[in-house]
C-alpha cells in the first residue's frame, strides 16, 4: 500500500526549502569550529529500561577517556547534559550543530528522532551507534539496540525498503557515521574520519544531496516544492 510520512517539523529559518536550496556544495563542505557537538538530557529513570541507556553510557566514556585532551583531532568537542528547566534556546542548538563536523545521534525511546535530521539539515554529519539484529530485513541492521527495528523499518525511504521507487531512494549509510562496538569506539572512529577531509567532504556532498528530503516546508515556505 502507499505511505505518507510527515516530516519532524522545524519552524526555523534555517529549516526551511528555501534556505536549503540556495545552499551549495561550500556551504556543505565549509570548515567547521567545532569536532563534535552533542547535547542531551540529564539521566531520568527511563534509561533505564530504554535505549536512552546508551546516552549515559557515552557521557561516562567522555569524562573517563576524553578529558586528556578538549580536543577531537585538531578541532574543540562539546558533550554537555542539560536540565529541562534551564535548556538554551532552539536557535543555540542549531547554531552549535552547523558548527561542527559530527553530531551523535544516540538511541533514543524510538528508533527515530527529531535530532538526526535536525542536525542533517544544518549540515552536520549524524554520528549512530550500529548494532546486529536478527529481526527480517537485507540490512541486519539496527541503530536503535541489539536485535532492534532494523534500518530499513526505522528511516524513510531508506535504500532497500522498497517503499518507494529505487531512484528516490536515500542511501543514508553512504553519509550517516556508524560505529559498531559501543560508545567507546566513538572517538577512534572519528579521529580516523578527522584525518581524512577528502572522506568527510563526500558524506557532506551526499548529505547535500538528500537534505531537502527532510525538509517540511511551512508558512510561505509550504509550496517551495513541487507536488
Amino acid at each position: 500500500g502507499h505511505q505518507i510520512v510527515v516530516p519532524y517539523l522545524n519552524d526555523q529559518s534555517a529549516f526551511q526549502p528555501s534556505f536549503i536550496q540556495k545552499r551549495t556544495s561550500q556551504w556543505w563542505t565549509r570548515p567547521r569550529k567545532y569536532s563534535v557537538v552533542y547535547y542531551f538530557g540529564s539521566s531520568n529513570k527511563r534509561m533505564r529500561n530504554s535505549a536512552r541507556v546508551y546516552r549515559q553510557q557515552f557521557l561516562e566514556e567522555v569524562r573517563s577517556n576524553w578529558t586528556l585532551s578538549p580536543y577531537v583531532g585538531d578541532l574543540p568537542y562539546v558533550v554537555q547534559t542539560l536540565e529541562k528547566d534551564n535548556a538554551p534556546s532552539s536557535e543555540f542548538f542549531t547554531e552549535m550543530y552547523s558548527g561542527s563536523v559530527f553530531c551523535p545521534t544516540l538511541p533514543g525511546d524510538a528508533p527515530s528522532q527529531k535530532r538526526f535530521f535536525d542536525v542533517i539539515l544544518v549540515g552536520c554529519l549524524p554520528v549512530v551507534l550500529s548494532f546486529d539484529t536478527e529481526m527480517p530485513s537485507v540490512s541486519k541492521k539496527s541503530w536503535h539496540s541489539p536485535n532492534g527495528f532494523p534500518i530499513e523499518d526505522s528511516y524513510p525511504w531508506i535504500k532497500g525498503s522498497s517503499s518507494i521507487q529505487q531512484e528516490h531512494e536515500i542511501d543514508y549509510e553512504s553519509f550517516v557515521v556508524q560505529v559498531e562496538g559501543g560508545v567507546e569506539n566513538v572517538k577512534p572512529v572519528l579521529e580516523t574520519l578527522l584525518k581524512n577531509s577528502t572522506e568527510i567532504e563526500r558524506r557532506q556532498v551526499l548529505m547535500m544531496k538528500y537534505a531537502s528530503y527532510f525538509s517540511y516546508g511551512m508558512g510561505t515556505d509550504s509550496h517551495v516544492y513541487e507536488d
